[in-house]
């Protein structure tokens, strides 16, 4: 966050409906736990301090449907603060049935259930929402949107951060949205516990560590309101045109205001998005009609139904199927995951958990139920679960003469014994949130990092595992990738929509639509001594990692008939190196530290507990002597590690550099031979490893020839090579016999054939076929022969990125916005992050 001041975060649900968004569901609850940040010193403090984190306590605002978590002080660079709360949604959406359940014939209730969805988080805010839902008809419910937004209040006239921290004016602030973030929720009913983490815009680029939980927690049966039955009209009352009513409806209209953006208002005659349909428009059973008065009615249709004892046991089960078979499985998957999830933490949170008391009390009509359930024999859940059970099961309740009453009667108290079930064990999950956040968010994590991954892979081409890693392959990459990128965007449009849809949760802002997202053509190589489709044993797979290869399914796997198996790089793997992993990032030329902030901003929010140095000593250099620039880093490199990792604190050292950058980098590493057995993975986007070639005539060649003219740079002299008469005395040519690559565990050198600042051939420092006509080619030769030298070829990846630009601009023309999409392009980057 750039500017210092007062934050808090807002969340709301809304319909994404076809007219737009609508407010789903008034916030139900809130639970708030203990903030660890003050644990420590709380029984030493003589003086009660004011928490510049909790200025203002979490709360619902009821005018505008959403839930505010407890405002937070940011007053420096990477301040993290711990909220752990939770807010709780609770919608009513139609209830599912299996077309082939039996039902009777005459409908005429409203059959609505309840799920309660939660969203916790820990590290930025824990935003836990309960949201009540049904099972849907065979019509499809519209998709959730999930809105969370990042509210700021500018203490400036407060004078500062600081002097409002001493005094603080809570009442006086204002606050204004200054950037939203929306996710899409599919299958709220099913169940959902994902990891869903939160990031803003690039110029609010913070992280809200956010989990989603929810669970179908009841059904509610409404009757007809009797001012629709008297023909009356049904908008003042929240019902729906068919004189069926729901929470939605109920809650009333959106009245959001101004403070955090426009959403479009439904019409009045266009209400909510409809949660109830009619027998005639659905055949659902339970669904309310004109003049359903009583339970009885809502399932039979009428009150005095004659049939035969064996006619009812039939009406009775199939009412059961599809009122009780989805509290059942409800409980069922959330006690699955409940108990997958003490397996993962460890059982001492849930001890801790049942022997503190701070359960959330139950509603007293909850435990009315549930004393009264006990005292007759609670019902198993999974007592029901086959035919002959519900047969057994429903001859003992009903007895010998069965009524469409009793059936209701008996219905009405298993279907609120199984809710009262799912309850508990739902206050049960909400405090072990509250208890773990961390090691929750923990658990959640790893599934979600091993799903985006696989899901970024559908923009990756493996292009197969090549042995020869000096020499150009047999095809031309710059006249080949850009018609295969056309052709698969054009091909996986249908199976990317698919894989969208697979997801849960959605972050709409992550992945932008196939036609725009780049590709990445991924090239790799066979050990030496070794041949394609022959296993490679080259493997630093940690022996605690619980994850295999086969459940990452990222591009760190090999092409088929080729293993090269590798480190488990997911961020949430157990390290196999001690220490911290330092990042050192490197600008380009006429460049600065902040042109590698995006870059360092999605590396950190995968990597956490790594450390980043974004160079800033080359900063008004860089028209300099490249070995002086290389000097430089060198000396703030190690002054860094000095001051942040002493001693053996250093585990891992890396380098992402962008052009220039990446020969600064090779210039200092024989300065910085002291850290070889530290060095990790160099990583260099469009650097001119071998130059840049005139030989042919183009528009940035002409100019690239006018601005060395002009500017008399020592850097544009080095890098074509023209630095000196002799061309084996050059600058380039002296640093392709120092050691640097082969220092490294991993070697990817990206490049693209758009780009023409970083030729494609001397970005990826190969031989190429077309050198036949460059001048000084065996110069070209000897430098690639020696850069690769003592490399160990299966360390290396050679990437070719295939952006989509859409200007047609001069710029475009000559090759500057492909290279500057090497800093500007997120999906590219998240690419990188999420499967490398």
């Amino acid at each position: 966050l750039f500017h210092q001041g007062l934050y808090h975060l807002k969340a709301r649900l809304c319909w994404d409906t076809p007219e737009g968004p609508c407010i789903a569901a008034k916030p139900s609850g809130q639970l708030s736990g203990t903030n660890i940040s003050l644990e420590a010193d709380v029984g030493t403090r003589q003086t009660e301090r004011t928490d510049h984190h909790h200025l203002i306590p979490a709360h619902i605002i009821d005018e505008q449907c959403s839930y505010s978590t407890r405002s937070f002080l940011i007053r420096y660079c990477e301040e993290e603060v711990e909220l752990n709360e939770i807010g709780q949604f609770r919608l009513e959406v139609p209830l599912k049935r299996s077309d082939n359940s039996a039902i009777a014939n005459g409908t005429n209730g409203s059959s609505l259930a309840r799920t309660d969805a939660s969203n916790g988080n820990n590290n930025g805010s824990s935003n836990n929402g309960a949201a009540q839902s049904s099972s849907s008809s065979s019509s499809s419910i519209h998709d959730l949107i999930l809105e969370i937004d990042l509210m700021f209040a500018d203490l400036t006239r407060h004078g500062g951060a600081d002097s409002f921290g001493e005094n603080p004016d809570v009442d006086s602030t204002e606050f204004k949205c200054v950037s939203t973030s929306r996710f899409r929720i599919r299958h709220l009913d099913k169940g959902i516990h994902e990891f869903c983490p939160v990031v803003f815009d690039e110029y609010h680029f913070c992280l809200t560590n956010v989990m989603l939980h929810s669970v179908l927690l009841d059904h509610r049966f409404r009757l007809a309101h009797l001012d629709s039955m008297l023909g009356g009209s049904s908008a003042a009352s929240g019902s729906n045109n068919d004189g069926a009513t729901s929470a939605v409806a109920d809650d009333g209209t959106d009245s959001r205001g101004t403070e955090s953006g426009a959403i479009r208002r439904l019409s009045a005659t266009g209400a909510r998005p409809s949660t109830t349909s009619r027998s005639g428009d659905g055949d659902l059973p339970g669904v309310l009609g004109p003049g359903a008065m009583s339970m009885v009615e809502s399932l039979f249709g009428g009150v005095d139904i004659a049939e035969s004892r064996e006619s009812m046991l039939t009406h009775a089960e199939g009412f059961y199927r599809v009122h009780l078979e989805p509290l059942i499985a409800s409980h069922e998957q959330l006690s699955k995951w409940f108990k997958d999830l003490i397996e993962t933490i460890g059982t001492a949170h849930l001890e801790a958990v049942l022997a503190s008391g701070h359960l959330p009390e139950l509603p007293d009509m909850v435990q009315r139920v549930s004393k009264s359930l006990a005292e007759d024999g609670e019902l198993s859940t999974k007592s029901i679960a086959t035919s002959r059970l519900l047969r057994t099961h429903l001859e003992a309740r009903l007895g010998a003469v069965i009524t469409a009453r009793a059936v209701a009667t008996q219905l009405t108290l298993d279907v609120t014994a199984a809710s009262c079930c799912v309850l508990e064990l739902w206050h049960l999950v909400l405090a072990m949130l509250l208890q773990a956040p961390r090691e929750a968010a923990l658990a959640l994590r790893e599934k979600w990092e091993r799903r985006v991954a696989k899901r970024w892979s559908s923009s990756v081409v493996k292009e197969g595992v090549r042995q020869d890693l000096m020499h150009c392959g047999t095809s031309d990459a710059a006249a080949t990738h850009p018609a295969l990128a056309e052709a698969k965007r054009k091909d996986a449009l249908a199976a990317d929509e698919e894989a969208e849809a697979a997801f849960f949760v959605q972050d709409l802002s992550m992945m932008p639509p196939l036609r725009l997202r780049p590709l990445i053509f991924e090239e790799r190589y066979a050990p030496l001594g070794g041949s394609v489709g022959t296993p490679a044993a080259v493997s630093k797979s940690s022996s605690a990692s619980k994850h295999t290869k086969k459940e990452s399914a990222s591009p760190r796997q090999a092409t088929a008939g080729t293993r090269i198996e590798e480190d488990d790089c997911s961020p949430s793997a157990p390290k196999s190196y001690h220490g911290v992993h330092l990042v050192v990032l490197v600008h380009g030329f006429q460049g600065n530290s902040f042109d590698m902030r995006l870059m360092r901003n999605n590396l950190a929010l995968l990597y956490p507990d790594s450390m980043f140095l974004s160079s800033t000593c080359n900063e008004d250099n860089t028209e300099g002597d490249i070995n002086d620039m290389g000097i430089r880093l060198a000396q703030e490199v190690v002054n860094y590690i000095c001051d942040w990792c002493p001693g053996s604190a250093l585990g891992r050292l890396s380098f992402v550099a962008h052009s220039l950058g990446g020969l600064i980098v090779r210039a200092a590493l024989p300065l910085l031979q002291e850290y070889s057995s530290k060095m990790f993975t160099f990583l260099s986007f469009s650097t001119s490893h071998l130059g840049i070639f005139g030989d042919r005539l183009s528009l940035f060649n002409t100019g690239f020839w006018m601005l060395k003219k002009w500017r008399n740079s020592m850097f544009l002299q080095q890098v074509s090579m023209s630095d000196h008469e002799v061309p084996r005395e050059t600058f380039l040519y002296k640093l392709s016999k120092a050691r640097g690559f082969d220092l490294f565990q991993n070697v990817v050198l990206t490049s693209c054939c758009d780009d023409q600042y970083g030729p494609m051939q001397s970005a990826r420092a190969e031989i190429h076929p077309d050198w036949d006509g460059v001048p000084d080619k065996e110069v070209y030769r000897e430098m690639v022969k020696h850069l690769w030298a003592n490399v160990r070829p299966e360390r290396v990846r050679r990437m070719d990125v295939n952006f989509v630009i859409l200007e047609k601009n001069l710029d475009a023309f000559i090759g500057r916005t492909a290279h500057i999409q090497f800093l500007e392009c997120q999906p590219m980057m998240k690419m990188l992050v999420h499967n490398w």
